[in-house]
């Protein structure tokens, strides 16, 4: 595998940090009232058996557990008025069927175009956007896949600050030697959470389930009747580029930007790795 490269999708968002450092939702409600009990129990069974060592050292582990849990539910009610409100780009604005976050990141990933001919370019879009107060770093490991000229791994971090919304692009070539037919390229999501949890923000879409990894199999057919297209102006395969799509301290997404990408405008998507 290469070495990871770490990208700042442009341009940069200034956007801070908000909101409590733990989430404090049900998994601490939970906790808040599994300690509680343990404690009366611990402190009332130990100390009638004259286990007074037992029962304060219970008591001491189970009282912390439970005022820690209660403290990280307080700062979720005190942090979240002041919380800034996701422009849901992804699954608003874009319209894309999403059910499911990498903690706390919304992702999707597909070819365009998906159908090409061998010798032909290809672009692999991996859309994210951050619904937690807190920064996160999303890391794509893209391929192997010898018929798009990945013979290795390319490992991508993709830093996005709380709120953000950001397109990484990445030019593949089919090589002539591919067969025709369906196939699909490996990409696998991790997220990191190097400045704590954060709140879920406003306006971000419910999902079913919160995974700590996601894997796609991002599907492209090869075809060898279609008429061959040129790549776009400034686009080069392996070189890929990264935008910020939306930020939550700006007012409206940046659409414009993603159309620039699409065209291949080499003059407003500058070029990452």
């Amino acid at each position: 595998m290469k070495p990871p490269v770490v990208i700042t999708p442009e341009p940069p968002d200034a956007s801070s940090d908000l909101g409590p450092y733990h989430r404090g939702g049900p998994f601490a409600l939970f906790i808040a009232i599994f300690c509680t009990f343990s404690f009366a129990a611990t402190v009332l069974l130990l100390w009638r058996e004259n286990f007074r060592f037992w029962a304060g050292l219970g008591a001491l582990l189970f009282g912390g557990a439970a005022l820690w849990a209660a403290w990280c539910i307080i700062e979720r009610f005190r942090h979240h008025a002041a919380l800034p409100r996701s422009h849901a780009v992804l699954t608003g604005a874009l319209a894309f069927d999403i059910h499911t976050t990498c903690r706390d990141v919304a992702a999707t990933v597909f070819f365009d175009p998906d159908d090409v001919r061998p010798g032909a370019l290809t672009q692999l879009y991996c859309f994210v956007e951050n619904y937690a107060s807190r920064w996160r770093r999303a890391r794509f490991r893209i391929g192997p896949h010898p018929g798009l000229g990945l013979n290795e791994e390319h490992c991508v971090y993709l830093e996005l600050a709380a709120g953000q919304a950001a397109v990484y692009a990445l030019p593949l070539g089919v090589v002539a030697t591919l067969g025709v037919g369906e196939h699909d390229l490996p990409v696998t999501l991790q997220v990191d959470k190097p400045n704590g949890t954060g709140a879920r923000l406003p306006g971000s879409r419910r999902h079913l389930y919160d995974l700590w990894t996601v894997h796609f199999a991002v599907p492209f057919t090869v075809d060898a009747s279609l008429v061959d297209k040129p790549a776009p102006a400034g686009v080069t395969a392996g070189i890929g580029r990264c935008l910020s799509l939306a930020s939550v301290s700006e007012p409206a997404p940046r659409l414009a930007a993603l159309h620039a990408l699409v065209e291949g405008n080499p003059d407003q998507t500058p070029a990452s790795a």
